[in-house]
């Protein structure tokens, strides 16, 4: 079986038993054999940087540095400089040289997460990185080049992203040499009992508290959640089972899971409406029409505060502040 020393650090293999895990190691032992760019696709909190690391890890480029960057987290005023680093002298307060992330993962890795965040200027820099492997510091005439290996993640659906004009298609295909999709936790619902108990003994060691042990109630409703949250989710509940019920055997009330209201059945409509889109098409549609409703609630909910409504939801300020600008919201209505 593939162990996993724990979520968030440094790893030589992800836990899984499931088919679609077989199917995902696989493809990163192909990538992690060439210099090839990754795209890996995914929701939030199913441990897309995790893969990542796997990828560097198992290369020729392993003893070298991962270096990730949240692309969310860049303003686009502070790209170049972050990315390209400074000469001294550069700007007003460059006292001393940057090298820059670009320098850092020098024969390394260099991780792109939430690259869907990038704006168009930002992606056109990006993209003649990839590409010429060459960059400028800021404040320097010469170009230099690096040696550094590629590989993005999002949590957008990056082809519609694409088609209305949001990113690049020739940055898209550029990152899009290997294709990697994770999966959420709930199509994969065989992983969930394996993940959990490997948290569970994680945990009781970290906490210095003993395991817990589970009902078969409570397995049943551990692998029938959906984990909205995903592997980040499922991690918490094995948190929160040691701090609370260390020593004790936990049934299914005793799970800390998020009740969700039942699902309306939706109104196919009728003949000839969703039912004859092409799936992509319709998939896509959804999908902004559950981000926008999302967002609104999520903003009516934390009455306007965007930095409160971005925790809620897991995001940062900067990614859930696209999704409104995506959608056209500008407050709570």
């Amino acid at each position: 079986m593939d162990t996993l020393r724990g979520w968030g650090e440094s790893m030589t293999t992800i836990l899984g038993v499931s088919r679609a895990h077989a199917k995902l190691l696989e493809l990163v032992v192909a990538a992690a054999a060439t210099d090839a760019e990754v795209l890996i696709s995914g929701p939030s909190g199913v441990g897309k940087e995790l893969y990542a690391k796997l990828i560097h890890e198992r290369s020729p480029r392993a003893r070298r540095a991962f270096v990730p960057v949240n692309c969310g987290a860049l303003p686009p005023d502070l790209f170049e400089n972050e990315l390209f680093g400074h000469v001294e002298g550069a700007f007003t307060g460059a006292r001393t040289r940057a090298a820059g992330l670009v320098s850092e993962a020098e024969g390394g890795t260099l991780f792109l997460d939430e690259v869907d965040s990038l704006p168009l200027a930002s992606q056109v820099k990006l993209l003649r990185l990839i590409q010429e492997k060459e960059f400028r510091p800021l404040g320097q005439p010469q170009l230099r080049t690096c040696d550094v290996r590629f590989i993005a993640a999002t949590n957008s659906d990056l082809l519609a992203e694409v088609q209305a004009g949001r990113f690049r298609p020739d940055l898209f295909f550029r990152l899009r040499v290997v294709p990697l999709d994770v999966p959420p936790l709930r199509d994969r619902p065989e992983d969930v009992l394996v993940l959990l108990n490997h948290f569970i003994a994680y945990y009781s060691v970290e906490y210095g508290q003993p395991p817990v042990s589970l009902t078969d109630r409570a397995n049943a409703r551990l692998v029938s959640y959906s984990w909205p949250g995903n592997m980040r989710e499922l991690e918490n509940c094995a948190r929160c089972l040691i701090c609370t019920r260390g020593g004790r055997v936990v049934d299914a009330d005793d799970l800390p899971l998020i009740d969700f209201p039942a699902p309306q059945e939706a109104d196919p409509g009728p003949e000839g409406e969703v039912w004859d889109e092409q799936f992509q098409v319709a998939k896509r549609r959804l999908v902004r029409t559950f981000e926008r409703d999302y967002v609104e609630r999520s903003l009516r909910r934390h009455a306007g505060n965007i930095s409160a409504a971005a925790r809620a939801s897991g995001k940062n300020r900067r990614a859930f502040f696209e999704l409104m600008r995506r959608h056209g919201l500008t407050r709570a209505r």
